[in-house]
């Protein structure tokens, strides 16, 4: 049995990239990322009965987005706190 390919995209993020969330009463909501280079917009949306696998993937997009988001900060404080002399943060 042959493995099954798997569709992936790998695209930079620019200083320029984004993320936009959108909730509405009467329908669901929509989650929009955006790059600048090369131009990509992605929107995922939900059908309009939502069950629990539904939640499950939202949470695990939830925690990942968080885990990125903490690795991003930390890489980007990294060389700002080794550039600090060792008496100033005494």
């Amino acid at each position: 049995m042959s493995a099954r390919r798997v569709t992936t995209v790998t695209v930079p993020v620019q200083v320029r990239s984004g993320v936009a969330f959108e909730a509405y009463r009467d329908r669901t909501p929509l989650l929009t990322i955006w790059a600048t280079r090369p131009a990509l917009l992605v929107t995922l949306t939900l059908p309009e009965r939502i069950e629990p696998g539904h939640v499950r993937f939202a949470r695990q997009l939830a925690c990942s987005a968080a885990a990125y988001a903490t690795e991003v900060e930390r890489r980007y404080l990294a060389p700002l706190r080794a550039a600090v002399p060792k008496e100033a943060t005494a």
